[in-house]
Parts: structure tokens; C-alpha cells; sequence
């Protein structure tokens, strides 16, 4: 069967339909044909009994009353034979060679048979009736080949009549298959058409509400998010090559500015230092690119679904460390960074204030972050508020939990940002104006202005932490003064 099967593969999907129904079609044929045929034998066999009984009752009914009948001829043809209980044959129609077979009928039992005489099939009916004289034998015949004849045209009618059902069928399946593959044909165009088409192309769904539809849909699906996908890539790719080419245009003019002053070692080593921070902050983003870019792949992945769940204190514990690493960098602008841990209501009463505690309740909930998760989160916010606050600031960062979501909250009481910045904060390589942070003086021995120390990453490395751990991030003005930038991460059911 594999060995048919297998060359059917290579043929398109419309001859395999077209070829399926069709053999499908001839097995119902050829069954409807050989039941049809089986249906007209026993019915013309049945119509021959009655007939051969009418043939033979007329006679069967005169012996029984008669002992010495006088027989008159059967007409219309038909085939009948009396024999008495002597043996002799008293009327007869019969052709001879059936009438030479009468003898061993007579000894047969009543019924109907068929019965083969000089290679001719002959259907019988024999009757025994019973009168004075003694036992009588009536033989009533039709010849069977008339009802094979009947039935072998019969049968070469519904053959043929079935051939031209097939052949017909098989081309309605053609036409069917065509119609129904024709949306098909239509995607696979359009398909083909996206290589040179505009970028907003999609595939063309039917009015119906079918398969092919859901497919279309499904594709189109794919088709945006691949195209989404490939455009935040060509757009990274854009602003990193943007991002990139000012620190390194510059760290090229520290180098040549150097290897002038190779004689003044004063100068030589400021302009190394000078270097040394540029090539930090090449450093920097290209980490946060690595970040972003591993965050985005596992989105892409589908890994979300198989983080691994951490509990609110296990979270806590982190957001206590990473404090911590926040506090280090703070200390030399000496700005105070404190942390307060809200735990869930069912929990003991937290502490509160800088470097609070956490309680642990009887079922904690649990999110899809880990803690290496929560560290970027704090690090990233915590560590924009520090770099933006003028010495002497405050940072407070808050986790908390709720029914529903933990929250994570980080507020300074800095200058804020221009309202225009809110909508585009979490995009990537977007800094606040001097609103938020002042531009640097410029180079005095090159003329140039460096680059903020942000690379224009953290927020956006922010977002695609919290919605890769089902989340949202956001960002406000407080208006006492100051920055709040709230991520809530859902409870994991």
C-alpha cells in the first residue's frame, strides 16, 4: 500500500483530491453496482417462481378434482408438463431434452429448482397433487438464460451508467478542488509579492469564515510580528550605530590628541583617563544591548511561560541587595538611598523606613521574575535617579504587595522630567533634555561635549524585564517635586 501511496506525494494537493474522491467514488460505484446486481437476480428469480406457479396451479387444480382429466395445451409459450402416476407423460410443451429429465423429477420433492439440461440452465417448479388415480407430477419450466441475459444488460447498463458517474465525478472534483484551492493560490501570490511589496502587506482573507480564513489570519499574525520584530531590530541596529559613532568619533580625536602630547606626560594621561571613560561608556552599552537583546530573544522564544517563579520575600531579599550596590555608587554624590518592604496583608506587620524587613505570610504569592530579574529593575531606576539627582538627593524604593500584583516603586526628589519625555521614556536611546540632567561643559582641549553616562538603555531594559514577566512599566512626575517610576508584575496563578 506504501508503495502506491508514496508517488501520490509528489503530485500536487489539488490532483491528490481530485484522485482520492474519485477512488472513493469508484468503490461506492462498484458496491452500489454489485448490490444492484444482487437486488435484480433475487428479484427476477422471484418473478419466475410466481410466474412458473401461475404456469403450473391451473393444472394442479384439475387433478385434485379429476382423476382422468382432459388437459387442453397451455399457451402464451409456456413450458408445462403433466406426468401420470404411471410414468406416462400425458401433455407436454416441453423441448425434448427437458422432457427426457421429467423422469427423475418426478421422484424430486415439490419446490422450485434450477436444473441443467444439455448445458442449459432451466428454472422448475415442481407440484404433486394427489387424486384417485394416484400421485400425479406437474413440471412447470422457463429457461434461465433469459434471466441471465436480463441481468448481464442490466449489469452492463449500471456499469456503464457508473463509469460516466466516475468520470463525471472526478471532474467536479477537479473544478471543486481548483475553486477551493483558488484563495490558496491567491496567499501563495500575494506571498511571493511581499519580497518587493510595502512592508504593510498582508495576505488576503476570503469573506468566508473557513479554514483558509484562519489561516490567512494566523499568517498575517506571524507576518506582523515577524515584521515588528525585524523592525525593532533594524531600528536598534539604527540608534546603536547612531549611539556609538559620537563616543567613538571622540575616543579616535582623544587617541590622535594624545600621540601629540607624548612628550607632556601631565597631558598624556589625562587624555588616557579621558579615554578610559569613554570606552567605559562604549562598555556599558554594548552590555545593555547584550541585555536587551537576550530579554527580547527570550520573549521571542516563548520562555516566558518557563521562568522560574520567585516568592515576594525571595524578592525582596534582592531588592535589599541591589540597594545596597545602588548605595555604593550614591555615596559620592551624597545622596541617600533607602528601601521600604511592604509585605502581603496576611503577613506580620513589615518594618518600615530605610533598610526595613520583610514578614513572610502562610502563602506567599509568587511572579514570573527572578532575582536576577528584580537586580536589573532596581539597578536600572534606582541608578538613573542617582546619576540625575544633584548631590545631596534622596531615592526611596518601594516593593509592595497586593492581591493581584507586586509593585515595584522607585521616587526621587529631583527636577523631574519634561512632560514630552513621559510618552517616549521607556524607547530606547532617549534621554531627558537639560530638564532633567545638565549638558556637560564642553572639552576643553577638544572642543567637543561628551556624552551624558546613560546610554539611553535602562528604561528600556526596564519594560522588557516587566513584560517579559507579564507586566507594565510606567513613569510620572510627582508633583511635590521629583520622579516616579512604578513596575507592576502580576501574581503568577
Amino acid at each position: 500500500m506504501l508503495r502506491f501511496i508514496r508517488p501520490l506525494r509528489l503530485l500536487s494537493l489539488r490532483s491528490r483530491i481530485t484522485i482520492g474522491s474519485t477512488a472513493i467514488a469508484a468503490v461506492v460505484i462498484v458496491l452500489l453496482v454489485l448490490v444492484m446486481r444482487f437486488q435484480v437476480v433475487s428479484v427476477v428469480a422471484s418473478a419466475t417462481r410466481t410466474l412458473l406457479d401461475a404456469d403450473a396451479d391451473p393444472y394442479v387444480a384439475t387433478l385434485e378434482v379429476d382423476s382422468d382429466p382432459d388437459f387442453s395445451p397451455p399457451g402464451n409459450l409456456q413450458l408445462v408438463a403433466v406426468v401420470s402416476p404411471k410414468g406416462d407423460i400425458v401433455l407436454s410443451t416441453m423441448p425434448t431434452r427437458v422432457e427426457n429429465a421429467l423422469g427423475s423429477l418426478t421422484t424430486t420433492a415439490a419446490g422450485t429448482s434450477v436444473i441443467d439440461v444439455s448445458g442449459s440452465q432451466y428454472r422448475v417448479v415442481v407440484e404433486h397433487p394427489v387424486n384417485q388415480a394416484g400421485r400425479w407430477t406437474v413440471v412447470a419450466a422457463r429457461n434461465a438464460q433469459a434471466e441471465a441475459i436480463v441481468v448481464d444488460d442490466l449489469t452492463t447498463t449500471l456499469s456503464v451508467t457508473g463509469l460516466a458517474i466516475l468520470v463525471a465525478f472526478g471532474v467536479a472534483s477537479w473544478i471543486l478542488a481548483t475553486a477551493a484551492l483558488r484563495p490558496v493560490n491567491r496567499m501563495r501570490r500575494e506571498a511571493e509579492r511581499l519580497s518587493v511589496a510595502p512592508e504593510r502587506a498582508e495576505l488576503p482573507v476570503g469573506p468566508a469564515q473557513d479554514e483558509l480564513a484562519s489561516l490567512a489570519m494566523t499568517l498575517n499574525a506571524f507576518l506582523a510580528r515577524t515584521r515588528q520584530a525585524t523592525e525593532r531590530e533594524r531600528q536598534m541596529v539604527s540608534d546603536a550605530s547612531h549611539e556609538l559613532r559620537t563616543p567613538l568619533a571622540i575616543l579616535t580625536t582623544q587617541l590622535d590628541l594624545a600621540s601629540l602630547d607624548t612628550g607632556d606626560a601631565a597631558a598624556l594621561a589625562e587624555h588616557i583617563e579621558r579615554a578610559k571613560n569613554n570606552v567605559a561608556r562604549l562598555s556599558r552599552l554594548a552590555n545593555d544591548l547584550l541585555t536587551l537583546s537576550r530579554i527580547e530573544e527570550s520573549e521571542r522564544a516563548g520562555d516566558t511561560d518557563q521562568q522560574a517563579l520567585s516568592t515576594w520575600s525571595d524578592l525582596g531579599d534582592e531588592v535589599m541587595a541591589a540597594v545596597d550596590r545602588v548605595r555604593l555608587i550614591a555615596s559620592t554624590k551624597d545622596i541617600t538611598v533607602d528601601f521600604d518592604l511592604e509585605p502581603p496583608a496576611a503577613s506580620p506587620t513589615p518594618g518600615s523606613g530605610s533598610g526595613s524587613g520583610s514578614g513572610s505570610g502562610a502563602a506567599e504569592a509568587r511572579y514570573r521574575l527572578d532575582a536576577g530579574g528584580m537586580a536589573q529593575l532596581v539597578t536600572n531606576i534606582a541608578g538613573n535617579a542617582v546619576s540625575a539627582l544633584p548631590r545631596g538627593g534622596g531615592v526611596l524604593v518601594t516593593w509592595r504587595s497586593t492581591p493581584e500584583f507586586g509593585e515595584l516603586q522607585v521616587t526621587d526628589d529631583g527636577p523631574g522630567v519634561p512632560e514630552s519625555f513621559v510618552p517616549v521614556a521607556f524607547d530606547r536611546f532617549t534621554r531627558p533634555d537639560e530638564a532633567r540632567k545638565s549638558r556637560p561643559a564642553p572639552d576643553p582641549a577638544t572642543g567637543t561635549i561628551p556624552l551624558p553616562g546613560g546610554s539611553g538603555l535602562g528604561l528600556a531594559i526596564v519594560r522588557a524585564v516587566a513584560e517579559r514577566a507579564g507586566g507594565t512599566a510606567s513613569l510620572r512626575n510627582v508633583r511635590s517635586g521629583g520622579l516616579e517610576v512604578t513596575v507592576r508584575v502580576p501574581v503568577a496563578r
